[in-house]
């Protein structure tokens, strides 16, 4: 019998975390404790250390000296796609930096060549990349200069929105799109003559123009390398504090080969799931879904996402009034576009309502953010409800919220969960291209939302961005963009709310306040040690005072998941799934 074993035979405390600051980030707090201790996948103790020693050392009880660094609640994932954290880890890098050091079209053909000769690129049928940035490399590669890569082999660049991306000659034939192929509702083929409606296919897919491509394209990596999908996504996750993931989006046959893992290997990150409402075409197939509150060996069923437009930096967003610049041959009064109709937005939200299924919607325009909140408004109103309070719809990104739409949410309890590294990634592009200096100053409106009383959340979308937790912190506090400009300073928020956004708001999101969020006794041992204390920071609002804030340690359910500097560890685990043909995301 271990040490641990004969400790916790005796009641005594598995670890006992000391000798640092403690932010619990709970309410009632007063003075930080000085130690927490954890028993089994709870936290059972916090307070003074003398009085933990006392009660919960036991002979095989690890005492854990902090040092000097910071514990806080484990850090949850308000929106991301862990299977596309995975993915992004096998194929081609093709972000600009800070991320990568993709910095021109031609980077991109090299390093799209460079993967095809790798293991993983020469088991693929395709030869794929994610990440770039047109705002950064000079627009969007071509079909000619993808088919510098190959003209045997299918090309796809995905871009960073995961909303759009270009494909070479082999990959247009295998999609069928071609002169006379007209574009898809709620997507578009780009042409050579940029204003015409038909034409030979530039190479340029966006929304369900795009998505077909991507579906192949993943399709068609090897099953070899695909079983790792989740397990690379979930080791990131963990490296960034991240005790709670989700899967946000996903097709019924995804969901299926989840639950096989669920079953065979469990997970080693507790993981919401949220199921394309599109995939639900009958009151047969609502009423089959089996959403839970609680986790099975890791994972639950959380409720259905909508997709009601596109991607501001990559223009397709829908607006309410048209983009600053729009695209080559958009026109002046181009504004995006829709991904459903009012009728299909308002009946997918009443069928999830009238289930207790919460509703997720990705809505980055304004135009958008309307439609959501006329659906929410409707169903409400079919079921005789006042407001949607109980239920915690989400609005998934909310860029371009105005101050109307936020009041309105506070009406209806729809809860913002924002895409805040916007700030960074793309500010100067939203000033200067998007949406102009007015409208830009206000994208990812956080401060908003505190004065309306929002609990509201932060995420990290990634694989758009790296699931990076410092970065959604800093981003809210310092809205730096990356020519070093502020964007919207009157919209900055205090460490504190940023810190909010990432536990105790994202814990209320997921109707897990009872036992997430803060460091409390009896709740979850799910925790994050940081090498500085982010409320200490000299100079918060400043980009660079960030900089020595990492994550030096993650704990989930009491067992420690990532640990800095230390060798990771083989997972292995039951039955292999091949992910190739499965891994969906939409962000």
């Amino acid at each position: 019998m271990s040490d641990s074993d004969t400790s916790a035979l005796l009641g005594k405390a598995d670890r006992i975390f000391y000798n640092g600051s403690i932010v619990t980030m709970a309410e009632t707090e007063v003075t930080p404790p000085e130690a927490v201790a954890v028993r089994g996948e709870k936290i059972v103790f916090v307070g003074d250390l003398a009085e933990a020693k006392v009660k919960w050392q036991g002979i095989g009880t690890r005492m854990r000296d902090l040092a000097g660094a910071c514990l806080l609640p484990g850090f949850i994932d308000a929106h991301g796609h862990i299977g596309g954290v995975g993915l992004q880890a096998m194929l081609a890098n093709l972000l600009a930096e800070p991320d990568g050091d993709v910095a021109s079209i031609g980077d991109v053909v090299d390093k799209l060549s460079a993967w095809a000769d790798t293991d993983i690129g020469k088991r693929s049928e395709w030869i794929i990349g994610m990440g770039y940035d047109d705002s950064l490399i000079g627009g969007h590669p071509t079909r000619q200069d993808l088919n510098r890569v190959s003209t045997e082999r299918p090309v796809l660049a995905v871009h960073q929105s995961a909303h759009l991306g270009a494909v070479n000659d082999r990959a247009l034939e295998l999609l069928e799109y071609d002169h006379d192929t007209k574009d898809p509702d709620g997507g578009h083929i780009g042409r050579e003559d940029k204003r015409a409606e038909f034409g030979t296919p530039d190479g340029v897919l966006e929304e369900t123009a795009f998505n077909p491509a991507f579906d192949r394209a993943v399709a068609g990596i090897s099953g070899t390398d695909s079983g790792n999908v989740y397990v690379e996504g979930r080791k990131e996750y963990s490296r960034f504090g991240f005790t709670t993931a989700q899967d946000g989006g996903v097709k019924r046959d995804l969901l299926d080969a989840l639950r096989l893992l669920q079953h065979t290997t469990g997970w080693q990150i507790d993981l919401a799931v949220y199921l394309k409402a599109s995939e639900l075409k009958t009151d047969a197939d609502w009423d089959r879904l089996d959403a839970s509150g609680d986790y099975y060996r890791g994972m639950r069923l959380a409720g259905v996402k909508l997709i009601l437009d596109g991607s501001p930096q990559g223009r397709t967003a829908w607006l309410s009034e048209p983009y600053l610049k729009p695209p080559e041959g958009k026109g002046d009064g181009y504004a995006g576009y829709a991904t459903l109709t009012d009728t299909e937005a308002n009946e997918q939200v009443y069928q999830a309502f009238r289930r207790d299924l919460q509703v997720i919607a990705h809505v980055n325009g304004d135009a958008a953010i309307a439609q959501f909140i006329r659906a929410v408004r409707t169903a409400c109103d079919r079921l005789g409800e006042p407001n949607a309070v109980a239920r915690r719809p989400v609005a998934i990104h909310a860029q371009t919220a105005t101050s109307k739409q936020i009041e309105d949410f506070a009406r209806l309890g729809i809860i913002p969960s924002f895409f805040t590294m916007h700030t960074f990634y793309w500010g100067d592009w939203y000033r200067d291209v998007v949406l102009g200096e007015e409208r830009a100053q206000n994208i990812s409106p956080t401060a908003w939302a505190l004065s309306n009383g929002l609990r509201y959340t932060a995420h990290h979308d990634a694989p758009v961005a790296l699931a990076n937790s410092i970065a959604i912190l800093s981003s809210q506090v310092t809205r730096v963009t990356r020519s070093g400009k502020v964007i919207g300073d009157h919209q900055r928020v205090s460490v504190r709310a940023a810190l909010d956004s990432l536990t105790r708001n994202a814990a209320y999101q997921y109707f897990e306040e009872d036992r997430k969020g803060t460091i409390e006794t009896g709740k979850q041992a799910d925790l994050v040690v940081l090498s500085v204390n982010p409320l200490e920071l000299p100079e918060p609002e400043v980009l660079e005072s960030w900089d020595d804030v990492r994550v030096l340690e993650t704990v989930r359910r009491g067992e420690t998941r990532f640990e800095a500097g230390a060798a990771r560890r083989a997972e292995t685990g039951g039955e292999v799934v091949n992910m190739g043909a499965l891994v969906q995301y939409h962000c």
